[in-house]
């Protein structure tokens, strides 16, 4: 590998997001995505690396090209737990329909880790309000426990008459106590 090349793997030097600069990876491995630096990326991981979710307007100025970024870096095990979490999160503050539907690809996907799911539905929630209310409901059945346990709680921060219709009807068929728990947490929330 040349020079160049190893200063572009290593972050160092200019890197053009118009005109990315194709890189040779042996055949047996593959670099993912999120492993290889790159600006966008490195912003990305500097405003999550805040101990809060940064606000709507500093993910704005990013624009939709954020979006598969942050995905990347939700479901990136050597970004630290926090940072990952607060990278779903951050997907509800980008102006972009990708954003949405990469949130619903998350929390629809049984192969994801427990916690990005748990986390894309409290973000889809804040995302779309009433609006996630039925994919929201469809997840009260997943076999994740974590995950039903969070969508009780996302639910319930919607509030509102439907969402209360939705945790009663789906308390009466829950076995596991601690979903049930959830569930009743989410209709105390859910109260006017």
């Amino acid at each position: 590998m040349t020079l160049a090349g190893l200063a572009l793997l290593a972050g160092v030097g200019p890197v053009s997001e118009a005109a990315p600069v194709p890189t040779k990876a042996p055949a047996a491995a593959s670099v993912s995505p999120a492993a290889v630096p790159g600006p966008l990326r490195t912003e990305a991981l500097g405003l999550l690396s805040q101990s809060t979710v940064a606000p709507e307007a500093a993910w704005r100025r990013f624009g939709p090209e954020v979006v598969p970024v942050l995905a990347a870096l939700a479901e990136d095990t050597s970004v630290p737990d926090a940072q990952r979490m607060r990278a779903v999160t951050a997907l509800a503050r980008v102006e972009s329909p990708e954003a949405g539907q990469t949130l619903q690809a998350m929390l629809e996907d049984p192969h994801r880790p427990s916690d990005v799911r748990s986390q894309a539905a409290a973000a889809l929630s804040q995302r779309l309000g009433f609006e996630a209310v039925k994919t929201l409901q469809a997840r009260l059945e997943d076999r994740d426990l974590r995950l039903r346990e969070a969508v009780a709680q996302a639910l319930g921060r919607l509030g509102g008459q439907r969402v209360r219709e939705v945790l009663e009807e789906r308390l009466p068929l829950e076995e596991v106590p601690q979903v049930r728990e959830a569930l009743q947490q989410g209709l105390t929330l859910a109260e006017p």
